[in-house]
This record gives structure tokens, C-alpha cells and sequence, in this order.
């Protein structure tokens, strides 16, 4: 996809979150152990709407903490429709600034040097998986993910987030084929001939990779190799 398309797909999710409404946040989030929807709301307002501005100007070299180390966190996070109100602040702040970077400028990244369309995607991504989050905890109908953003939510955690868990815990499982209903191309996850297969929707898929659940997906071959891909995540980044 296109950074302009990426940018889109985020627009999309800010207005999506926009319509919540305070009598919304006090649901409690299965999919977040130990949070409600105020949580997720404050969560993406200042752990992404203000601190990817900052990533987005880091150098290509920065360690991480220096790529964060001028954002201003806040001693208290906003209740109510104050959450709701900054969310909307910071979240526009970070449009803002996606749309006057140059798509190609070298920054520093989670997975190292990148370019600043590795912030637009991400964001695309993450906002969605919060989405689903939270439609899924206050019982909403919702489809995030058409085929082309479930196929590349699902690229993009196969790609970076995945390999970075693994690094981080030093488990690299066997290798693992997905599959997306209504999407021709098959995907791998790690090195060699894979040993098992899930299937499912885009959003089955994804929350799955992303610790969420595997209760609707289909597997076939080593159970094993599934459960110790799905569980990576958890373990490196506390499933958020």
C-alpha cells in the first residue's frame, strides 16, 4: 500500500475512535488484560499520537530512548471526555505531521533505521488492532480490514513485528504458512519449509499473530509451531 493509503486507513480509525463517546470508557477490554477503554483511548493519544511525531524526526542512528527522550509525557492521564479530548488533540498533531513528512526520509524506527512511511503503517495498524479491541468490548459491529489493509496489517506483522519478538526472546519457532479468506497469497513466517497453516478472516489472522486469540482460526499440522508464533508477542510486549 501506499504511504498516502496508510494515511488514509489511520484518518479512518481516528474517526472510528472520535464517535466513542465518555459513557463508552469504563468498559473493561478483554483483548488488554487489566484495562478499560479509557485505557486503549489515552494508550494511543500519547504512546502513539504523541510520541510517533517524535520517532518521526529521530535520526536513522538514534538509540531508543533517544528517539522518545524529548516527548512530554504527562504525570496524569486525562479521565472521561478529557481522554477523549486529548486523544483527538494528539491524534490530529500526529496526521498532521504524517502528511507533512516526506514519505522517504530516513528515521529511526523500532526495527532500527527505516524511513518515515514505516510510522504511517504502523500507526494504520496499531489504531486497527485497538479498534477491534475495543469494538469487540463494547459488542459493536465492525470491519476494519477490507482485503487489501488485513493482507498488509498481516505483511507488516510477519515483516517487523513478529521477527522483533523473537529477537527479543530468543525464540525462532519453525516456520508457520498464513492464509486470508478472499486473499490469493499465501504468506510464511520464518525460515524453511513450514510445518503448519492457520487461516482465517483478516481480522481472525491478525489478532491472532498479535496474542489475541486463536479460538476462530483454523490449523492444521503442529499445533506447537501455531502456539509458540501466537504467543511471541505476549511475551515480548505484553500483548499490547
Amino acid at each position: 500500500m501506499a504511504p498516502s493509503e496508510h494515511i488514509t486507513w489511520f484518518d479512518d480509525n481516528i474517526a472510528w475512535f472520535e464517535a466513542l463517546t465518555a459513557e463508552d470508557l469504563p468498559a473493561e477490554v478483554p483483548a488488554c488484560p487489566g484495562w478499560d477503554v479509557e485505557h486503549v483511548v489515552n494508550h494511543l493519544a500519547f504512546g502513539l499520537g504523541m510520541a510517533y511525531p517524535h520517532a518521526l524526526a529521530a535520526a536513522p542512528d538514534a538509540l531508543d530512548d533517544e528517539a522518545f527522550a524529548g516527548v512530554p509525557w504527562p504525570t496524569h492521564y486525562p479521565t472521561g471526555s478529557g481522554a477523549l479530548a486529548a486523544f483527538s488533540e494528539h491524534m490530529g498533531a500526529c496526521r498532521s505531521a504524517f502528511r507533512a513528512a516526506d514519505p522517504d526520509e530516513p528515521c529511526w524506527t523500532y526495527a532500527g533505521a527505516g524511513v518515515a512511511r514505516f510510522w504511517f503503517r504502523r500507526a494504520a495498524i496499531e489504531t486497527t488492532l485497538h479498534r477491534m479491541d475495543v469494538a469487540g468490548a463494547l459488542a459493536m459491529a465492525d470491519a476494519p480490514l477490507p482485503a487489501e489493509r488485513a493482507g498488509d496489517a498481516v505483511a507488516e506483522t510477519i515483516e517487523f513485528a513478529l521477527p522483533l519478538a523473537a529477537s527479543i526472546t530468543g525464540v525462532s519457532p519453525p516456520a508457520l504458512s498464513i492464509s486470508i479468506h478472499a486473499d490469493p497469497a499465501t504468506r510464511k513466517l520464518g525460515e524453511g519449509a513450514a510445518t503448519a497453516q492457520v487461516s482465517g478472516s483478516g481480522e481472525t489472522v491478525l489478532s491472532a499473530l498479535w496474542g489475541r486469540g486463536s479460538g476462530d482460526l483454523s490449523i492444521d499440522g503442529e499445533q506447537e509451531v501455531v502456539l509458540a508464533w501466537l504467543g511471541l508477542i505476549e511475551r515480548a510486549f505484553s500483548g499490547r
